[in-house]
């Protein structure tokens, strides 16, 4: 079942992307915007995403000062947070700035991408 939800993936790595790409396609995720920066995210907000997985690294402190405009924006995105980082505190810091969810890379994030995908859909019927 092809989904129309438009959701943008924000990555440095342009393999991680179409991966990431690729993974939602094969389950039916057909609107989505690659950035390899969340700059250009940000530049690309009026095309009203409804997700946002948004790239955090410990050399990219950039990504909380991105989805805190995110969430100024006033449009009504779910932003979730994608780090190599099992670190509580990033988590916890994520949703005091409005991520909706944090997930860490893994053998299954596509999986756990998806998860949180089917999440907000429902939310929204």
């Amino acid at each position: 079942m092809a989904h129309n939800i438009k959701v943008f993936l924000v990555d440095g790595d342009l393999v991680t992307l179409n991966e990431y790409r690729q993974g939602l396609e094969n389950f039916g995720y057909r609107n989505i915007n690659l950035f390899l920066n969340g700059v250009i995210c940000l530049n690309n907000l009026h095309q009203k995403p409804k997700i946002i997985f948004l790239n955090h690294s410990v050399e990219d402190a950039v990504s909380f000062d991105i989805l805190k405009k995110i969430k100024q924006s006033q449009l009504n995105v779910y932003v979730i947070i994608i780090s190599n980082q099992e670190n509580v505190n990033i988590a916890v810091d994520a949703m005091k700035y409005g991520a909706f969810d944090y997930i860490i890379k893994g053998d299954n994030e596509i999986t756990k991408m998806k998860n949180v995908i089917e999440r907000i859909i429902l939310l929204g019927k």
